[in-house]
Order: structure tokens, then C-alpha cells, then sequence
């Protein structure tokens, strides 16, 4: 099984609009140990085979079918055979964790591998940015990187912090399109960021990971809690129950809960966990153990 991890959002800035019609952001993120697994085949066929646990576009449209158009166009010997691919999913869809990005950044690397093709991180790069603004961080291997642009602009940083967190996931998930259109109807009623603690620059220069409490932001939580005020119910709730800091992963709609440890994590899963709410343990990933593209 290949593994797929998920990510979370430290920090996360929206800036203007490109002339691509994208956003400018400027984002703080980190690999988590949560994500799905993937079973990757191949066969002497024309067509692919992509199959998933939860429905998810798997068609002509799907991001994983258009990675395999786009590695066909420079790799010939990708054009004799079909992938056979089985994605079992813990991260859900709409979720703020990056799942079917992860998905998509994953087998990327696992055919650059297997197929020698050596696609240096300039190559890998052009090719993740054209199917989703999330997988260059995920192709790049570091577990924790400094993240801008539109998302193709990653740097790895070496002082990744060690983390247990609660993710709670409510019943219901959002669309990023939505939520960048929501942020743009109201960001002229946003509040500046003006909490205390350190700014991103203060925080990339003392490079502790320590501090990385003092710069939780994510610019999307104002306008998306607005609309989904459960999400507030929910935040108090974590931190009534004990969480150091609460915050929303990219776009929603999971609640990231910092806790001391993994037995104060265990405690508030059990407390909160209901038949309408799943909440889950996991940790962050603090050291670079996968293999990306060729530096």
C-alpha cells in the first residue's frame, strides 16, 4: 500500500487574484500522519481503472485521470499500459486536508520511480500545479514547507514541529471554489490580522518550532464560519475540553486541535466523538521519510 498523508495549514494568507484567476496565498504547511492508502497495478490495456471508497470523481475529469494524460504526453512508454488504482479514503472529500491532492502527489512519484523517468522538481512542479494548487506541496517531499504563489512556490524548512492534534471532522464538508468566492463577496469586511504573537517573517527567522502556536492564522475562517456557525459551537468545544489552540485546515471544514500529549489527545477524541461527529488522533510529521522529486 502506497501511503497518501494528509496536511494541514498552519498559516494561511489570501492575496489578490492572478491574472490566471487564481489567488496569491502565502501558507504555513505540514504533513500529517492521518491520510489514505493507495493500491497502484498495472495492465496490459488501453484503459485505466480508478476505483475509491468514497465518491470521487474517477472519470475522464477526475485529477488522477488527468495526471496520467499529462505523464502520457512526455513518458511513451506510460501510452502501452493501464493503471489499475484502488484508493481506500480516510481523509473525506471537502475536508481542508488536501486528501485528493496527497493522492495525486503520491502516484506522481511513485511513476517518476518505477519508471525511471527523472523528472527533476521543475518538471514535477509544471506538471502538479496544472492539476491542483495543493499537490506541489505534497510533491515536493518535505514534511514542512513555506508555501506560495498559487502553490507552486515551495520551500522545504528544517525545523518542523512535533505535534499531536485532534482533527474534528463535522457533518458536512465545503467546496474550496466556494469558499475563495465567499472570501471574495466579503473580504472587504474581514478584520486585518492583528492578533498577538509573531508574524510569519519574525517566525521563519527564529526558526524554532516551538513557536508555532504564536502564528496560527488562516484568513478563510472568518468569512467560512459565517456561513457554517456550527463551526464556532464546535471550536469552543475543543478548547472547553482542553485543546492549547483551534483552527480550520486551508478551506474547511476540519477543526485541527493542538493538545500536550497523546493521552490528553485520547481523552477529548472519546469526550466529543458523537454518531454526528468523528474525531480522530493523529500527530504531525516532523521528519522527511519520503523520497520526492529529483532536487
Amino acid at each position: 500500500m502506497l501511503p497518501s498523508h494528509g496536511k494541514i495549514n498552519w498559516f494561511l494568507k489570501i492575496g489578490e487574484t492572478r491574472s490566471d484567476g487564481y489567488h496569491e496565498i502565502e501558507s504555513l504547511m505540514q504533513k500529517i500522519a492521518f491520510g489514505d492508502e493507495i493500491e497502484v497495478s498495472l495492465e496490459e490495456r488501453e484503459r485505466d481503472y480508478i476505483a475509491c471508497n468514497f465518491p470521487i470523481p474517477t472519470g475522464e475529469d477526475g485529477v488522477l485521470s488527468r495526471l496520467l494524460v499529462e505523464l502520457r504526453k512526455i513518458a511513451p512508454p506510460l501510452r502501452e499500459v493501464g493503471f489499475n488504482i484502488k484508493i481506500k479514503k480516510s481523509i473525506p472529500p471537502g475536508s481542508g486536508l488536501g486528501g485528493g491532492s496527497s493522492n495525486v502527489a503520491s502516484i506522481l512519484q511513485l511513476i517518476n520511480s518505477v519508471f525511471k523517468l527523472n523528472l527533476d522538481w521543475e518538471e514535477v512542479k509544471s506538471i502538479a500545479v496544472r492539476i491542483g494548487s495543493d499537490i506541489p506541496f505534497f510533491a515536493r517531499g518535505a514534511p514542512f514547507a513555506w508555501v506560495r504563489g498559487r502553490g507552486e512556490e515551495v520551500e522545504p524548512l528544517f525545523f518542523a514541529p512535533h505535534r499531536f492534534l485532534v482533527l474534528l471532522f463535522p457533518p458536512f464538508s465545503i467546496s474550496t471554489a466556494w469558499a475563495y468566492r465567499c472570501w471574495e463577496e466579503r473580504k472587504g469586511r474581514i478584520k486585518e490580522n492583528k492578533k498577538a504573537g509573531l508574524s510569519l517573517e519574525e517566525f521563519l527567522k527564529a526558526k524554532n518550532p516551538e513557536l508555532i502556536e504564536e502564528i496560527i492564522w488562516n484568513d478563510f475562517e472568518e468569512v467560512v464560519f459565517q456561513c457554517f456557525p456550527d463551526l464556532n459551537f464546535y471550536k469552543r468545544l475543543l478548547m472547553e475540553l482542553g485543546c492549547k489552540k483551534v483552527f480550520m485546515s486551508g478551506s474547511g471544514s476540519t477543526l485541527v486541535g493542538v493538545v500536550e500529549s497523546k493521552e490528553e489527545g485520547e481523552r477529548i477524541v472519546k469526550e466529543i466523538s458523537s454518531p454526528d461527529v468523528k474525531a480522530i488522533l493523529t500527530s504531525t510529521i516532523w521528519e522527511a521519510k519520503e523520497e520526492g522529486a529529483n532536487q
